[in-house]
């Protein structure tokens, strides 16, 4: 024996939160999903660089950083943002340090790329098992931190770094644009 009315109130009650569900997650925009590290100290993390060279976090204190996640395959973004770093790193090197995190990605690749777009005076660590992207959080690249003289995340940026943005993160880090 079937009862219409139990699937006229079934329909609804399955329908509705999936149709809002839908609605609301979709329209939101990645960049703007808080991460939980602000205010907190960075994850830790040590890993062997493009050179062959040991590195950890560790490196990175008393002065503040700019932690970078990239990869070759990212294009056009990480094109976009990689003259900004590269004058970054002339202009305040001696103020901030640098150190890029290489993303699901090949150090033939990300060599590649550092060949074709121009090379860095600053370390970039692979992250063969994406296990320092997972502690940081990272959605996909580029995804920058910015990082105080304490070790403290200051502010995370999602997508490609412009001028603009790199002056407001550095004022927030006490360096002088």
């Amino acid at each position: 024996m079937r009862v219409p009315w139990l699937r006229l109130l079934i329909v609804p009650l399955v329908v509705l939160p999936l149709a809002w569900l839908l609605f609301t997650g979709l329209g939101r925009d990645p960049r703007l999903i808080p991460s939980p590290l602000i205010g907190k100290p960075m994850p830790a993390f040590v890993g062997t660089t493009l050179a062959g060279d040991r590195f950890s976090s560790a490196d990175l204190a008393g002065k503040p950083a700019i932690v970078n996640f990239w990869a070759s395959y990212c294009i056009p973004s990480c094109v976009d943002e990689h003259p900004v770093l590269l004058d970054l790193a002339e202009r305040r090197g001696d103020e901030v340090q640098l150190v890029g995190v290489l993303v699901n990605d090949t150090p033939d690749r990300a060599r590649g790329f550092l060949a074709r777009y121009g090379q860095v005076s600053w370390p970039t660590v692979l992250n063969t098992d994406g296990g320092i992207s997972i502690d940081y959080g990272v959605t996909g690249p580029p995804e920058t931190f910015f990082v105080d003289a304490r070790g403290v995340v200051v502010a995370r940026h999602v997508g490609p770094l412009t001028a603009a943005v790199v002056a407001r993160e550095l004022a927030a880090l006490g360096v002088t644009p």
